[in-house]
């Protein structure tokens, strides 16, 4: 007699394979998931160490988040395009692509000023966004090997996942700012510097950089920093740390509290995607959930860690700064309590 598999025989095996299947496909998703998380763990790791290796060979001195080549606005503003802080920290972390985060959807912002003609320093130019070509109006004040084809591009990485925090690496952009009491810090300033966010990831939606410097929402404004900060105390209006605020500093600086930010109704993240407005607090600039409701964060001392966001933000323990030691140190004030949060 021939020996063969009935129908019934058939079909459990059928049923068994599809339900390992459908145990172990969700793990090898995790474990893709959780070796992108560890790769862009040592991303943040190595340009951390590249920004306190900075600092040694400048006097402890952070770089600023970027400044205008025309330093003073007199002299043509922004036309002459932005240093920013990758461009100076990148001699001391080489390679380009550590500032690409495997977790970012559109593989990085480009510059704000950049051209179609060398697509991007060769980088490619991200979805959802166009070519800015910027003209100097004091081509004298640009390095040549920063124009193309008579444009301007940025001294900034082609393509970047990662912002810095202005409470102390501030927005020192030109002489409003320095009028304004913004200043650049030194890592020595910091009382906690292992428990300091320096770097942490930046947003892969454009329509969250929304500002008054952009004309569109296809331009980017990837010179941006981030902060954990607001202007009052309900946590609606942004606090940038520059001239923006204001001839003088707000009266009071208020941290971010996870059930006016984070909690459903109220999440800035998700609302600066569906109502952009340029008045969101910056930490729309962050990428708060890149992995599972947190992020990978370099801290002062060169450090990495995973954190999630809202408890970045605990009042006992804030992470993003007690101070802002950018704007001459002052105090950050728990919205719940009035007091200074403790770093």
């Amino acid at each position: 007699m021939k020996k063969a598999f009935t129908l019934i025989e058939l079909l459990v095996v059928i049923a068994i394979i599809a339900i390992l299947a459908a145990i172990l496909f969700p793990v090898f998703a995790q474990a893709k998931a959780a070796a992108k998380k560890t790769q862009d763990l040592s991303n943040v790791k190595q340009i951390s160490l590249g920004i306190t290796l900075y600092t040694t060979d400048h006097d402890d001195f952070y770089p600023s988040a970027y400044f205008h080549r025309a330093f003073n606005p007199a002299l043509g503003g922004t036309t002459a395009g932005y240093v920013h802080w990758s461009g100076m920290v990148a001699p001391y972390v080489k390679n380009l692509a550590l500032y690409v985060s495997p977790g970012d959807k559109i593989q990085g912002h480009a510059p704000t000023c950049f051209t179609d003609f060398d697509n991007n320093s060769g980088a490619g130019i991200p979805s959802g966004q166009a070519p800015n070509r910027c003209t100097a109006s004091r081509p004298d004040l640009v390095p040549a090997s920063f124009i193309r084809n008579g444009f301007v591009v940025d001294q900034q990485v082609p393509r970047i996942s990662y912002t810095v925090n202005s409470a102390f690496i501030g927005r020192y952009r030109n002489i409003g700012d320095v009028n304004r009491g913004i200043s650049i810090t030194t890592q020595s300033q910091m009382d906690n510097v292992s428990g300091s966010i320096l770097l942490a990831g930046f947003v892969d939606d454009v329509s969250c950089l929304s500002s008054a410097s952009i004309t569109s929402v296809v331009r980017s404004a990837s010179h941006r920093s981030t902060n954990a900060l607001s202007i009052d105390q309900g946590n609606t209006r942004a606090y940038f740390g520059s001239q923006e605020d204001g001839a003088t500093r707000p009266a009071q600086i208020w941290a971010l509290n996870a059930g006016q930010v984070t909690a459903p109704g109220n999440r800035i993240f998700d609302l600066c995607r569906t109502a952009p407005r340029t008045d969101y607090p910056l930490a729309v600039y962050h990428s708060w959930n890149r992995w599972s409701e947190g992020d990978n964060y370099g801290m002062g001392d060169g450090s990495a860690k995973f954190a999630k966001f809202n408890a970045t933000i605990n009042p006992n323990k804030y992470m993003w700064g007690a101070s802002v030691l950018t704007d001459g140190g002052a105090p950050v004030l728990d919205p719940i309590t009035g007091l200074q949060v403790r770093n």
